[in-house]
């Protein structure tokens, strides 16, 4: 057996040492796969505009350029939790050579066979995507075979696991033979803190904080990026200062430590802090940019979504009576044709000199019955209406309108309103009020009945062209066609960044599990109960899960609030969905990570 068949047979045989590593790079593979059979389907690129195009390529390679960190990241941890495997293979003959050898051919072996599995993965992975865009969006991507996809990852992550291959021979440990050996036997001497650094964390993260959230309009944008340097440097203060302060005084409390299995997990907690601060940071950081990233695109469509079904009818048509003529007639015999049942009704506006529009009360009841929605009594006077959902815009109060002879009509309430849109000022009258010699703007209304999303959309469709004419469903798949490319290059992004920190997690647990192992061995002699051990592990393992991410829950909750703002409205729901799921995806993670490293434990302990 040559060197090289001892490197392969080595790591196919130990693929437990290495399934972490590599399924973390398989799925790195998968993801940019996935993102490039988007990148490159036929009903994006066909159309699509050069701005979209070039976001697009940017995105393919900001995920590229994070896979490639990240995959240099977690071998660089791997190699890092191998030392006294590599000092027993020096015992044994293997020289420092041998050993950068060893690594390079096990990077290459594990590389090969996660680009591999990685695309074919991804093959099955982006159909099922393709599949519930459709369903969910109504956005029809279409299924293909996607060639230039598989030939770009195939070729891209070749030489990105080459490139890693060869610059990790330089991050292998440069310590002596005895310290390898002993690496997990070191102590790791007095740990300290910064005072000062810890209220800074405090103090920066606070000032930054309220700025972002004081902020209105466009002095988001103004304040964004003093704010993002802030909370950055108070987060890296936070990690590696004030949470080691925290821990130490929690120690220092005989109710807290001295309680049950507490002096165990608090033994070396603040020293895990320590040493995971960096991990703990970049998690924050990297998570809160998808919280951020995701939340603000959907965020962006729910709000024209929103505005969009502020449109009460289905079809609607306004203008001058001898303009809209024409498509009155063409647009209801489109639905006779189509055998689509409707309502329809018509309601004329008279524009004052003063440039209110009066509606009589008649006209306007007919509407609201068929969007059911309230009618108007005007009681022989004006009754102005107010946008029930207003989007910015403030309406002028009138106390009187003009009418024909440039009489004089009180108008002595306000009414909220979801027929009328929240533009111009609207006021409804008495029927018999003389509006002889004002401009006429009509508007007539369809609404279908029981017809199909497919259907009306078939039907705004075809009107397309016409300007005049509003077709809800049309508009609002319109709405969603034009946010999908954008959603779909935000939620890949924030796939690769918010799986790539809960991998840094779970790289950094079992760096230490030698560590876990020894310590838990010890206990265990002394009559430690395999519940006990359970539960200590769980607290363990969801300290190091769940400290990052609570921290970027809450940079995302700030980051996704000072971004509405620019827009003058409040956190949207949103947003504090798009905040859930995550949270939820990383409760999965935490279920299923503290079980395996638990069994794993447990089963080394009793050894």
């Amino acid at each position: 057996m040559n060197f090289k068949q001892f490197v392969i047979r080595n790591t196919i045989r130990n693929k437990h040492l290495y399934m972490a590593y590599f399924l973390s790079t398989l799925f790195s593979v998968m993801v940019f796969f996935t993102f490039t059979v988007f990148a490159f389907h036929p009903a994006l690129t066909d159309g699509l505009n050069k701005n979209a195009q070039t976001g697009m390529l940017a995105a393919a390679i900001i995920i590229y350029g994070f896979a490639f960190f990240f995959v240099l990241y977690s071998m660089d941890v791997f190699i890092q939790s191998r030392k006294k495997e590599f000092g027993l293979l020096m015992i044994q003959g293997m020289s420092p050579k041998q050993l950068k050898k060893m690594v390079f051919i096990e990077n290459l072996v594990i590389g090969f066979f996660a680009t591999i599995l990685g695309s074919v993965a991804g093959i099955g992975f982006s159909q099922i995507i393709l599949w519930i865009s459709k369903l969910l969006v109504h956005v029809n991507f279409g299924f293909y075979f996607p060639i230039q996809a598989l030939v770009l990852s195939l070729v891209s992550f070749s030489i990105l696991f080459l490139a890693i291959s060869f610059f990790i021979q330089f991050r292998l440990p440069k310590l002596s033979l005895q310290e390898l050996l002993k690496a997990g036997d070191l102590g790791k001497g007095a740990i300290k803190s910064s005072r000062l650094k810890a209220v800074l964390a405090v103090l920066l993260i606070g000032v930054g904080y309220v700025v972002a959230l004081m902020a209105k309009g466009t002095q988001v944008v103004i304040v964004m990026i003093p704010v993002i340097f802030l909370v950055i440097l108070g987060t890296r203060f936070l990690f590696n200062q004030l949470s080691v302060s925290v821990i130490e005084r929690l120690k220092k409390k005989q109710a807290i430590f001295w309680k049950k299995t507490n002096m165990v997990v608090f033994s070396d907690l603040a020293f895990r802090m320590k040493d995971n601060a960096r991990s703990f940071f970049l998690v924050a950081v990297i998570s809160t940019v998808a919280f951020a990233a995701i939340g603000t695109l959907y965020g962006f469509q729910d709000m024209a979504l929103k505005s969009a079904n502020q449109v009460p009818f289905e079809f609607e048509v306004s203008g001058a009576p001898e303009e809209i003529a024409q498509t009155q007639t063409d647009f209801t015999n489109i639905l006779t044709d189509r055998q689509v049942d409707y309502e329809t009704g018509e309601m004329s506006a008279y524009v004052t000199s003063d440039q209110v529009n009066l509606i009589k009360e008649s006209d306007y009841n007919q509407l609201a019955k068929i969007a059911k929605k309230p009618t108007i009594q005007t009681n022989g006077q004006g009754v102005q209406l107010v946008a029930a959902n207003p989007i910015g815009v403030e309406e002028k109060a009138v106390k009187d309108v003009k009418v024909a002879n440039n009489a004089d009509l009180p108008v002595k309430q306000t009414e909220k309103t979801e027929i009328i849109p929240a533009y111009g000022t609207h006021v409804v009258v008495p029927d018999q009020t003389d509006v002889t010699g004002l401009e006429i703007q009509k508007t007539i209304v369809w609404q279908p009945k029981n017809a199909s999303y497919d259907e009306l959309l078939a039907i705004g469709k075809l009107e397309e062209d016409n300007f005049s004419l509003t077709a809800k469903t049309y508009m609002k798949q319109s709405i969603i066609n034009e946010f999908a490319p954008i959603l779909l290059v935000g939620i890949f992004i924030g796939i690769v960044f918010f799986v790539s920190a809960g991998s840094f997690l779970y790289f950094r647990l079992y760096s230490d599990m030698d560590v876990d192992v020894e310590k838990f061995k010890m206990i265990y002699k002394m009559g430690l109960t395999k519940k006990e051990l359970k539960k200590m592990i769980y607290q363990q393992v969801g300290i190091l899960f769940f400290t990052p991410i609570i921290v970027s829950f809450i940079h995302g909750a700030v980051a996704l609030t000072a971004m509405y703002h620019l827009f003058n409205t409040g956190m949207q729901l949103i947003g504090w969905q798009v905040l859930g799921v995550f949270i939820l995806i990383q409760i999965v993670y935490y279920l299923i990570a503290r079980i395996f490293y638990f069994k794993k434990v447990y089963r080394l302990v009793q050894a």
